[in-house]
């Protein structure tokens, strides 16, 4: 599994009570396939965090269903624990998710590498690392792609995300073993055009402007740089530019 260009990190709806509101979810995963996501991904911005798993549970196969295989379906599965993480993955598999999102933690160097690979040997899924927080340095991530034969993404958006991009791009085809692994970019996209001058092929935004987010992926892969710099600066960043601002 791979992804080609912008992917919203979805929105969970909450009814009164707290519950999540299935209803509204389903409209959101048809708004955003409609605007032209490239995939649908449950992350820390989803709120998956604070869902109890038998919650997770029906929301998964909630979505896995409605979505009928029209886009892949991306899901973070990132717990303080190894085992945590490895029994959440085994969920997202149970459910029919295609790819599981996983940020490390604390785990950095070889306790990282071995995450992964033990994910890759106790799951049958996609997984894409996640390096939110600085977790690993280019070399290692290369090291887990290596190592860990079902990473199919990376998601690089800690600090100095676009000079990581180039270095992991750079090292991947030595290290895929004639796989696809593709980079993509996160953090709302708020780096995107340099990210994708330095090799990234995509990004995991909020679903808001998810058809602009594509729109700019799409004329940058066509090599239209002006169109994606007028959708770029025209309609994503004033939108959020006003959303980080604070107090409004």
């Amino acid at each position: 599994m791979s992804i080609l260009g912008a992917a919203p990190v979805l929105v969970t709806p909450f009814k009164d009570d707290g519950r999540v509101d299935e209803e509204s979810l389903l409209r959101q995963l048809d708004f955003c396939i409609e605007a032209g996501s490239q995939a649908l991904v449950f992350g820390w911005g989803s709120e998956s965090h604070l869902l109890l798993d038998s919650e997770l549970e029906n929301m998964w196969r909630a979505t896995v269903h409605h979505v009928d295989g029209r886009v892949p379906v991306v899901v973070a599965t990132t717990h303080p624990s190894r085992e945590g993480m490895i029994a959440l993955t085994k969920l997202a598999s149970k459910c029919g998710a295609d790819c599981a999102m996983v940020n490390p933690g604390d785990q950095r160097g070889d306790q990282l590498v071995s995450l992964f690979k033990n994910l890759s040997e106790e799951v049958n899924i996609a997984l894409m690392i996640q390096d939110a927080k600085e977790n690993a340095p280019a070399d290692v991530l290369l090291r887990a792609v290596k190592e860990a034969k079902n990473v199919t993404c990376l998601k690089l958006e800690s600090a100095g995300a676009p000079h990581k991009m180039g270095l992991v791009c750079e090292g991947l085809p030595e290290v895929a073993g004639g796989r696809q692994v593709t980079v993509l970019g996160g953090s709302n996209g708020g780096l995107l055009l340099e990210e994708l001058g330095r090799g990234s092929v995509g990004t995991l935004p909020h679903p808001v402007l998810i058809d602009a987010f594509q729109d700019a992926c799409e004329r940058y892969a066509e090599n239209d740089m002006s169109g994606a710099s007028d959708t770029y600066y025209q309609k994503i960043l004033p939108l959020s530019r006003l959303t980080t601002a604070g107090g409004v």
